[in-house]
């Protein structure tokens, strides 16, 4: 069946990180549905390919807990102008799709509306349980979770807030 196949990631280590700016946040996302793939992944750590991991792990986190009661959600590549995921709900299936869109001022990295010009490109309708994708997205979440923990030795808010989805999520 087609289920999400897998998120990865690899996550870079950042020696000199700012005081404020959480160590680990960067690097490689992917994530592998059906036969298709998201974003990429090389064997060199290459900064201008490197994408914030951790805002990627956060809205798939968001996008699972609004599925839970909401049938809609859009997440914002932030990288890349007017690129998102949709992710339908349909009974206890989840639709995947890659779409383009406008980014209307005042629009979130979230949406649960359908964003104006919405056009569907490349993929679409790549179809997965719910459960299978928010076990593989709260797994996935937990992984880097313990990986920043490593990386970042006090208790951060943004790890913080990337546990309290997850709990959220789980309960």
């Amino acid at each position: 069946g087609n289920v999400f196949k897998k998120i990865v990631e690899e996550i870079f280590e950042n020696e000199n990180v700012e005081e404020m700016e959480l160590n680990g946040a960067d690097g490689y996302f992917q994530f592998i549905i059906d036969n298709e793939t998201y974003g990429i992944i090389i064997p060199e750590e290459i900064d201008e390919f490197s994408v914030s991991i951790y805002w990627w792990v956060y809205y798939f986190l968001k996008a699972v807990l609004i599925l839970k009661t909401e049938n809609y959600v859009l997440i914002s590549d932030i990288e890349k102008p007017k690129v998102w995921i949709e992710l339908k709900k349909v009974k206890n299936i989840v639709r995947i799709s890659k779409v383009t869109a406008d980014n209307p001022e005042g629009s979130g990295a979230i949406e649960t509306k359908e964003m104006p010009n919405l056009i569907h490109q490349d993929w679409e309708d790549k179809q997965v349980t719910y459960e299978n994708f928010k076990s593989e997205v709260v797994n996935k979440a937990k992984f880097y979770v313990n990986e920043l923990r490593v990386l970042n030795n006090e208790n951060r808010k943004d790890i913080l807030n990337l546990e309290s989805l997850i709990m959220e999520i789980e309960k």
